[in-house]
């Protein structure tokens, strides 16, 4: 909504500068989206008279003049050809600063000097019309400043009226707003009727369709000069209102609606036949609206029309066949209210958005129509000579009555954390349009055009925002309910922590997707939608694996080295017992049967899962200028589930997207509770990670099995130099390497701080039915520690494996 000043000004006085009333505004009522300014907002345009008006000698383009801009003789040079000697035109003099930034200076001409400018209706900021000078009559003096008949400077705020206040879609609602936040008054303007004219009731109002219309008026003017024009302040608002300026009568209508923000419509009467009809439109009835396009209706669109054809879209745009032109003389007057909903779904299936429509389809106060009436009607017929009908056709059979609400001061200030004082809560509401009454608990009757205030909380919000929500301490209130995670969620986000301590990234990913993920992964992975939201996302996922899979293929395709991705999220899987057809049925069995019924509902049954993807080989670290690579994908993924899942064995899997040889089930207490394995080779084809040779392995777990230890370990560090000490020892081949490490873990002291297989050997140097396996130890105390602290530890070690495994030390 544009709002110029000088406009509001007429309905309120107020002395803030334009910073100020933004801030106010923005503070107690509605965002301000922009300030524009129009006309000349520094320097002086005088009423001047052109004595002369010539061509150009050396330009067939311009035209020189001599200009008597008061006392003085000037001369001007121009490019417009309207002008003509003996016209009065405005005159911007050097100096001056236009609205754009321009600031006028002498200037050269094609050789010749040119003093001022002479201003078209553009830049004063009355209309689009650039293609010539404003022409003025003959009551304007010259010489004399033209401020003296109009404002040459205009600035406008651009308010972002919220959907639920059409109240202030009108002038004279932001007055009453900015009124009741100033604590002071505001006016309305006065209507003087010229009465006599022929009667409204020559011609007929049937209202068929009443529940999209609960309100239509009628009013007809008669002797209508329609080659008058549009008085300089009303165009100018228009114009400055974002509106274009067309004729008298159009500009009226439309002046009154910005003014009362209550749309109307104006008939040519002679080319009404009988009457008016409000209806609905019948099947494919076609309408050439004004702005020149043929629409078919359909019978859930509202039609004004007359006995034999459509007239108007209503409450959205008129047809040509009863448009107001340079001829009518005789009109009638329509101000009516309709049902917003209705309003904007034909303006939407149509695809006319207008002003009127705009306003319309907020849902309109029945109320307002009387003073819009009377005012459209009295702006006409001072325009144009007319003279208005006596009587009005109206159709209003259930008018609206003010809602009453009760207001209690002690909620007010609970809700609001500042005392409501009865004085200024009453004060506040009656600036507003309310009536109230009573004491302690307020009796409010709100105004039929807020039709936004329908509980007692809308009221202390009002009060609120007048008393002003800045002023209210910023204190969050006190409340008796604990906060904090939840159990779950706490190890939610401890297993995300450990996840991405580990050298992953958290992946957040859709939890549809295509038909070919179950064709990849070999077996049925996917739930169908009923309505998906695309082809590529019309199946509910059973399983992580394949949106974590496509998410590695995009991060290789851009040129990702290697790295590992996590998702915790929901699998969907079919409910074991059918959903009911009976959807009231189910709600009822869920009430009964509790949350283990949730899948009732649709039959699809929900889990939390938590799924990583391992995407590389690890290269271990070495001298040698080219690292060798290891491929240790299986146990590097084992070794996190290990990490994550307490008390975890693993089992044969035998699924078909794991590599067979190379895959495990993982259980707790027998309860298989995930998977973890390479990925298959014709699962990587399938998903494109087969081309660089890297092997790709995965896991995925019941995210209720998780059990990260909370509690941080720490070991005491010494920074003391540590003692590498290698051991190889002879030991039947089917005694397990780990069993030589437990060992020799068991046997050796406290200094002990690393231990691990680096070589098994079985050969010809090895005797058959044994093997030689290398181990590393690395010694670290308090102190330095001596050759002889470690001897000691390798003998005790040396010694075990020898009386336990039988082993025998080599070298």
């Amino acid at each position: 909504m544009r709002v110029p000043l000088s406009w509001l000004r007429e309905y309120i006085d107020f002395d803030l500068s334009v910073e100020e009333l933004v801030r106010v505004i923005t503070l107690h009522s509605q965002e301000i989206d922009g300030v524009y300014r129009y006309g000349v907002p520094e320097g002086e345009v005088v009423v001047g008279e052109l004595l002369t008006f010539d061509r150009h000698p050396n330009a067939d383009k311009l035209h020189v003049s001599k200009v008597d801009v008061g006392g003085s003789e000037v001369q001007i040079v121009t490019g417009a050809p309207n002008p003509y000697a003996g016209a009065r035109v405005p005159v911007i003099l050097p100096g001056s600063r236009l609205a754009d930034g321009t600031k006028l200076k002498k200037a050269k001409l094609r050789g010749l000097e040119s003093y001022g400018m002479m201003m078209s209706e553009r830049e004063l900021g009355m209309s689009n019309e650039h293609d010539g000078i404003m022409l003025l009559d003959e009551t304007y003096e010259t010489g004399k400043p033209l401020t003296d008949y109009f404002p040459i400077n205009e600035v406008v705020l651009d308010i972002d009226v919220t959907p639920n206040r059409p109240d202030l879609w009108g002038v004279i609602g932001v007055a009453r707003e900015l009124a009741a936040i100033l604590k002071t008054d505001f006016r309305t303007p006065g209507i003087e009727l010229r009465p006599g004219g022929a009667p409204t009731s020559e011609y007929t109002l049937r209202v068929e369709a009443g529940e999209l219309c609960p309100r239509y008026d009628l009013r007809r003017i008669a002797g209508v000069d329609p080659t008058r024009p549009t008085p300089v302040w009303m165009k100018r608002w228009i114009f400055t209102s974002g509106m274009r300026p067309i004729g008298a009568v159009v500009d009226a209508s439309n002046f009154t609606m910005l003014e009362t923000g209550q749309p109307n419509h104006i008939f040519d009467a002679q080319k009404v036949r009988e009457g008016i009809v409000v209806r609905r439109a019948n099947v494919a009835e076609k309408m050439t609206m004004l702005d020149g396009s043929t629409r078919e209706l359909d019978p859930e669109m509202l039609v004004i029309a007359d006995e034999e054809r459509g007239l108007v879209v209503a409450g959205v745009m008129g047809a040509e066949d009863a448009e107001v032109s340079g001829t009518t003389t005789d009109l009638l007057v329509e101000v009516a209210t309709f049902d917003g909903v209705n309003i904007m779904q034909t303006s939407s299936r149509l695809g006319l958005r207008t002003d009127a429509s705009g306003r319309n389809e907020r849902g309109l106060d029945p109320g307002m129509v009387d003073f819009a009436r009377d005012r459209v009607s009295s702006l006409v017929a001072s325009i144009t000579g007319g003279t208005v009908a006596d009587d009005t056709l109206s159709e209003y059979p259930h008018p609206v009555e003010p809602l009453s609400l009760n207001l209690r001061l002690d909620r007010a200030e609970a809700l609001l954390g500042v005392p409501v004082a009865e004085t200024d809560a009453k004060s506040y509401l009656g600036a507003l349009g309310c009536v109230v009454e009573g004491a302690g608990t307020l009796s409010v009757k709100v105004p039929t055009f807020r039709r936004d205030l329908t509980r007692e909380a809308d009221l202390i919000e009002e009060v609120g925002r007048l008393i002003g929500l800045d002023v209210i301490p910023e204190e969050l209130p006190a409340t008796d309910v604990p906060g904090g995670l939840t159990p779950r969620q706490q190890r939610t986000r401890k297993l995300r922590y450990l996840l991405t301590g580990l050298g992953l990234s958290e992946a957040m990913l859709y939890p549809f997707g295509p038909d070919r993920w179950g064709r990849a992964l070999g077996f049925d992975s996917t739930i169908s939608l009923k309505n998906p939201l695309s082809a590529d996302l019309k199946n509910l996922r059973t399983t992580l694996l394949p949106g974590l899979l496509d998410a590695t293929a995009r991060n290789r395709a851009h040129g990702s080295r290697s790295g590992g991705l996590f998702e915790v999220g929901r699998v969907y899987r079919r409910a074991t017992e059918n959903a009911p057809a009976d959807a009231a049925a189910a709600f009822r069995m869920r009430g009964e049967r509790g949350e283990a019924a949730e899948s009732s509902l649709t039959g699809v049954s929900e889990s939390s899962r938590v799924s990583v993807v391992v995407d590389g080989d690890v290269r271990a670290p070495s001298w040698i200028p080219e690292p060798t690579a290891v491929a240790i994908e299986f146990f590097r993924v084992k070794g996190m589930v290990e990490r994550m899942v307490p008390g975890a064995t693993f089992g044969r899997a035998g699924l078909p997207f794991l590599h067979p040889g190379r895959s495990a089930v993982v259980k707790v207490g027998g309860r298989e509770v995930g998977w973890v394995g390479e990925l298959h080779p014709g699962v990587a084809s399938a998903f494109d990670l087969d081309v660089s040779g890297r092997k790709v392995a995965a896991f995925e777990l019941k995210l209720d099995a998780c059990a990260v230890d909370p509690e941080p370990d720490f070991e005491t560090f010494y920074n003391v130099p540590a003692v590498g000490r290698d051991l190889a020892v002879v030991v039947g081949s089917e005694v397990p390497a780990k069993d030589l490490l437990k060992t020799a873990r068991a046997a050796a002291g406290e200094t002990l701080d690393e231990s691990g297989v680096f070589d098994v050997y079985e050969g010809e140097q090895v005797p058959e039915g044994r093997k030689s396996v290398a181990l590393s130890f690395v010694f670290r105390g308090s102190e330095t520690l001596t050759d002889k602290a470690v001897d000691a530890e390798m003998l005790a070690i040396s010694n075990a494996l020898e009386r336990d495994l039988g082993a025998q030390v080599r070298g």
